[in-house]
């Protein structure tokens, strides 16, 4: 190490070792910059907590601070028939999008990789336009071609529109971890007497498997949250959780949307904590075994 890098680590972060423990003593920047990243993260979340916080509010009209604590909209939640469906749409849908766009986008990510062709820089930009164009446009855009083809409106539309939407974020993880796949496994388990199709079920598909689960779960997350699309896409029969919340929100606002908000909150904390621990057992050091 160069003699400015040491002077840099004396004069901004000294060590201060106590009982095996390590204590920094920070420079007046990166103080500053530490309460800078606090500040964001109360920006962040400080409304999350407020929906938590609000969700066990005893009345109907919401004042702070809170008189007390109640599950009385929580209760109420259970016994709304409408927002149960609602629900239970979203987690259907969200369920089917998610398979679906493992299916399609786990094939599509290992042709862009794998294969050379001509247009293959087109075909890749263009497959991530459904991220890029406006959500609103693609709804449209997409219940303009389904009526031409007479399919009826309903949950097979919303199907349709969802993988559209998520397809390219399976196809992204798939391609981050294929782009730095051992093609040398592949070779030896060919070089042993394995077909081609037998090396992807058996030496392949395990090893980016978690890739395609992390896809799976931004495909199911996207598909419970999505809302513009879906407007004009579904029928009353189908409506999901999003669509059913902006309607209650147009007449009231009760405690009881926030009980919604919660449960959409908490379900996204664990699809992102799930994706967290499939990272870091990437991150392992053993991901291929070798």
């Amino acid at each position: 190490m160069d003699r400015t890098s040491d002077n840099m680590d004396a004069n901004n972060v000294r060590g201060l070792r106590s009982g095996g423990s390590v204590w920094y003593r920070y420079s007046g920047d990166q103080w500053a910059l530490r309460l800078f990243t606090i500040a964001v993260y109360i920006f962040l979340y400080f409304p999350i907590v407020i929906i938590v916080v609000m969700s066990f509010h005893p009345d109907q009209f919401l004042t702070f601070p809170l008189p007390g604590f109640s599950l009385r909209w929580y209760q109420k939640f259970a016994g709304d028939g409408p927002m149960i469906s609602a629900l239970v749409n979203s987690l259907g849908l969200g369920l089917v999008t998610a398979i679906i766009s493992a299916l399609v986008g786990t094939p599509c990510a290992l042709g862009l990789v794998r294969l050379d062709f001509p247009g293959k820089r087109f075909f890749n930009a263009f497959v991530m336009a459904p991220m890029i164009i406006p959500q609103i446009i693609t709804g449209i855009s997409l219940l303009l071609f389904l009526n031409a083809l007479a399919l009826p409106r309903g949950m097979l539309y919303l199907v349709i529109g969802h993988v559209l939407l998520t397809v390219p974020y399976v196809i992204i993880t798939v391609s981050s971890q294929l782009y730095g796949f051992p093609k040398n496994l592949e070779e030896a388990s060919l070089n042993l007497g394995a077909n081609e199709l037998e090396t992807f079920f058996e030496v392949t598909l395990p090893l980016i498997a978690p890739s395609i689960i992390a896809g799976m779960l931004f495909a199911f997350t996207i598909s419970f949250q999505e809302f513009v699309a879906s407007q004009a896409w579904a029928t009353p029969s189908t409506y999901t959780l999003p669509i059913r919340i902006f309607g209650r929100i147009r007449d009231a606002l009760t405690p009881e949307i926030n009980v919604v908000g919660v449960i959409m909150v908490a379900l996204s904390f664990v699809v992102v904590a799930i994706v967290e621990l499939i990272i870091r057992r990437n991150r392992g050091g053993n991901q291929y075994g070798i």
